[in-house]
């Protein structure tokens, strides 16, 4: 049975040349857990578009995978100590990159449950930003 839970998503990517940019998504989000995975679905409309973006977030023991569909389409596995390939689709066109997730610690306290990411991203073998992710679910 899922429940409707507050997500909030805090993201910060720095790039070659040092810049750091943040963003942060907030809502109402379905929660439910099925088969030993926790999901999260949530829609959002990217900055600057018109557009809804359907998110899937499924964690599974030390795995998250984050799956798009809509404006934005892509399907990222973040699982420490390895790097997996996706195809970022945007309305620009198609970029494929190289996610290599450094850490995946998650915590879960009483109604709260977070999940924190750092990781690289790459494109043709050349790195293109440290990131990380912040995801907090209030139960």
């Amino acid at each position: 049975m899922s429940q409707k839970v507050h997500l909030t998503l805090t993201g910060r990517q720095k790039d070659e040349t040092g810049e750091i940019a943040l963003t942060e998504h907030s809502g109402e989000a379905e929660y439910f857990e099925k088969n030993q995975c926790v999901y999260l679905l949530y829609e959002e409309c990217p900055e600057g578009t018109d557009t809804i973006v359907r998110n899937t977030l499924k964690l599974k023991h030390s795995v998250l995978e984050l799956t798009r569909r809509g404006g934005i389409s892509a399907r990222m596995v973040f699982e420490p100590g390895k790097e997996y390939l996706t195809d970022y689709a945007t309305p620009y066109g198609c970029l494929k990159m190289g996610i290599s997730t450094r850490s995946l610690d998650i915590s879960r306290e009483d109604c709260l449950l977070r999940v924190r990411i750092a990781y690289s991203l790459s494109s043709n073998g050349l790195p293109v930003s440290d990131c990380s992710l912040d995801i907090a679910v209030r139960l």
